[in-house]
């Protein structure tokens, strides 16, 4: 059965380019799943380097699949952010963001901390060093593919736990936390490709009585 996956950074990397006109640019990338692991990052490595003249960034998380009319999947992220922190508008982060996007990563972070070296480099020569600084620490960083996750929470009697059990097995699911009182109350972690047949199959195979 097919299982839809995103590209993602496996660990946090950090990449210094060779100097430009004795400006230094250090990459640094994160996978991140939230607003708030992101801001986190972001805070570490504004501690990280106190006296830099900029840290610029490019984030986006949340993947989202839709179905062109031809049926190709398109993969997005929900929320996206760009911030130049000072430089001129659209000379940082953007070019950030374009190295994401251009290597088809989603759920990361990718921050571009600048010491500025005393010559200006203008608004091409920004742009240039700091998608250079993006796209080496993603190509030096390690990449995997993973499951793009869809979680759901079910309730249902003891007596359909044989039903529950098959279907989490049958489509390599997960059951998170659960909490018995009246009935069994769960969370389910499951691939988003399988989502809407798997749920389908619980209410089927229970005559509607496991509530969605």
């Amino acid at each position: 059965m097919n299982k839809l996956t995103y590209k993602t950074v496996l660990h946090d990397y950090e990449y210094e380019i060779p100097k430009i006109k004795w400006s230094i640019f250090i990459g640094n990338i994160f996978h991140i799943e939230n607003k708030e692991d992101a801001n986190q990052y972001i805070h570490e490595i504004e501690k990280k380097y106190p006296d830099a003249s900029h840290h610029c960034f490019a984030y986006r998380y949340e993947v989202q699949m839709n179905l062109d009319i031809f049926g190709t999947a398109i993969y997005t992220c929900k929320y996206n952010k760009v911030s130049d922190a000072g430089e001129p508008v659209s000379t940082a982060g953007k070019p950030i963001m374009n190295m994401i996007e251009k290597h088809s990563l989603h759920n990361v972070l990718v921050v571009v901390t600048r010491y500025f070296g005393g010559t200006l480099l203008g608004v091409g020569g920004l742009i240039q060093a700091y998608g250079q600084a993006a796209k080496e620490v993603i190509e030096h960083a390690s990449i995997i593919e993973t499951e793009i996750i869809k979680t759901i929470k079910i309730s249902y009697a003891f007596d359909l736990v044989p039903i529950v059990r098959n279907l989490v097995n049958k489509y390599s699911a997960k059951i998170g936390e659960e909490k018995y009182d009246t009935d069994v109350v769960c969370e389910i972690y499951i691939n988003s490709w399988y989502l809407e047949v798997f749920k389908k199959e619980l209410f089927d195979n229970s005559k509607g009585q496991i509530k969605l």
